[in-house]
């Protein structure tokens, strides 16, 4: 299993936030080009517990660098579905967790543990209703099972949650702060 920076550190970055999966057994950057050089999409992190393996996908709209145009035409892009960004961003986000579990599975990885696949999306302006709707829009192209039950138990039933960074850290354990240059 690979740790963050090469070390031991359950710590890593991802643009201007620093998340810390001090609270897992395990916990990697999946996203790195080096170890997918075929093109498959991949979540940003994933990492492990006793009973569970989290994938987790991070977008952040708030980075410090983001205008308020930007961060207005970021929330009209996550909450209007006749936009063709809207549509391209639901399909990425399921092509992320359905590529990310080919990948793990080709690597060998027995999946006997529950699976939980975690959207952060950093962005204020998305209130809960608005957090809703793109929940059973992503939803709906999350793998929630496989056809051989007894060959892959914790297929039968994997779960999404889109996240804030205080359900991030209340719920799953998992700490996000701002990068402190």
């Amino acid at each position: 299993m690979l740790w963050g920076y090469g070390t031991m550190s359950k710590e890593f970055d991802e643009g201007n936030l620093r998340f810390d999966f001090r609270a897992f057994n395990t916990a990697e950057r999946f996203d790195d080009k080096k170890k997918n050089p075929h093109g498959m999409k991949a979540v940003d992190f994933i990492a492990e517990t006793n009973d569970g393996l989290y994938f987790v996908e991070v977008k952040d709209f708030q980075h410090p660098g983001a205008t308020d145009d930007r961060r207005k035409e970021d929330y009209e892009m996550l909450t209007k579905k006749e936009t063709k960004e809207h549509a391209k961003f639901i399909l990425e986000m399921g092509e992320k967790i359905k590529d990310s579990l080919l990948r793990k599975y080709a690597e060998g990885y027995v999946f006997e543990k529950r699976v939980t696949y975690l959207l952060f999306i950093n962005l204020d302006e998305l209130d809960a209703n608005a957090r809703r709707l793109l929940f059973d829009k992503i939803q709906g192209h999350v793998p929630t099972g496989l056809n051989h039950v007894a060959r892959f138990p914790a297929f039968t039933w994997i779960s999404f949650d889109l996240v804030n960074a205080s359900r991030l850290e209340q719920q799953y354990g998992i700490v996000c702060t701002p990068v402190v240059p």
